[in-house]
């Protein structure tokens, strides 16, 4: 039997399982058989919402009991609190299925990649939006950002991150007071249904030829990259593939990870890493080929693509 909680913050594999969110709340799951266990106060809210057995409780420990018996426990010790996993084994001993959570979440069903891809759609028309003339600095242009995603109903997927001149060297830099010069480079995405997207595109104000055709060149790695996913099956195999690719750009060593896997966690399975086993097919991925020359600049360019283990494509 598997026990999930949502605490105060937004919890994946609770929502993913629930298919609701309500805080302060306990999903059991046994086989088909679905319980929701919350607060009186979210009672209403659950029994119209979620699919299921609702209870109110007002001791969860023994509702939980009462429902689970004497059957064993799996949980997601990587999202408990300390204060939480020590009331929770009470209960009796614990299994930790958090590794087992992950991969399930890194497959992906149409509803969910229809809901990246609307994500990744309104990332771009906010992206063209963009008014460079009302923007002095980075701030200014992060508010632009932030204010045309809630003029959408919808939610950040991340703190957006916005720099120019050197800071673009900085690859989780944070958006500032600098005023905005020649190149500004934006990484953002947003939330569709709780599903995320992260894109990143450099803008060259200046027109500025050679910048233009580096970014360019920049682009074709990424295309390269997305249009050679149909031979690769593991995380490394992306790995190797872009640095092959950066350095036939002439592009230095990328510090960071060449992409990352996207759904209900802006960073969530497949890792893209070297030493990564993870499975391709079937995956939501970013890919991001990016360099930096520190104290100059940096760009970067990066796609939402979704890989059903035969054809890839950008959401």
């Amino acid at each position: 039997m598997l026990l999930l909680y949502r605490g105060e913050e937004f919890d994946p594999n609770f929502y993913y399982h629930s298919g609701v969110d309500i805080d302060h709340s306990f999903l059991l799951l046994d086989g088909r058989k679905k319980a929701l266990l919350t607060s009186s106060m979210n009672y209403a809210l659950a029994r119209s919402s979620f699919r299921g057995r609702v209870v109110a409780f007002r001791d969860p420990l023994k509702s939980i009991s009462k429902i689970a018996g004497r059957k064993a426990l799996s949980v997601d010790k990587s999202s408990l609190s300390a204060r939480m996993a020590e009331r929770l084994r009470k209960l009796g001993r614990l299994k930790d299925a958090s590794a087992e959570l992950i991969a399930r979440r890194a497959v992906k069903r149409p509803d969910e990649v229809s809901l990246v891809r609307k994500a990744a759609r309104k990332t771009r028309e906010i992206f063209h939006s963009l008014d460079f003339g009302k923007a002095r600095t980075e701030l200014d242009l992060k508010k632009q950002l932030l204010l045309a995603t809630l003029e959408e109903g919808l939610e950040p997927a991340f703190e957006p991150i916005v720099a120019t001149g050197s800071s673009t060297a900085f690859p989780h830099y944070r958006a500032g007071k600098r005023r905005l010069g020649s190149l500004v480079l934006v990484d953002y995405g947003v939330r569709c249904g709780h599903y995320c997207s992260d894109l990143s595109r450099c803008f060259i104000l200046d027109g500025d030829r050679k910048r233009k055709a580096e970014y360019e060149k920049l682009e074709g790695v990424c295309h390269g990259i997305i249009d050679r996913l149909p031979e690769l099956e593991k995380g490394k195999d992306v790995a190797k593939l872009s640095e092959k690719l950066l350095e036939k750009a002439g592009f230095p060593k990328l510090i960071h990870a060449i992409g990352h896997g996207v759904g209900l966690e802006i960073h969530e399975s497949p890792h893209l890493g070297l030493k990564s086993e993870d499975k391709l097919a079937k995956t939501v991925l970013a890919i991001e080929p990016a360099f930096y020359y520190p104290g100059r600049y940096g760009m970067r360019y990066e796609e939402t693509v979704w890989f059903d283990g035969k054809k890839a494509r950008i959401l």
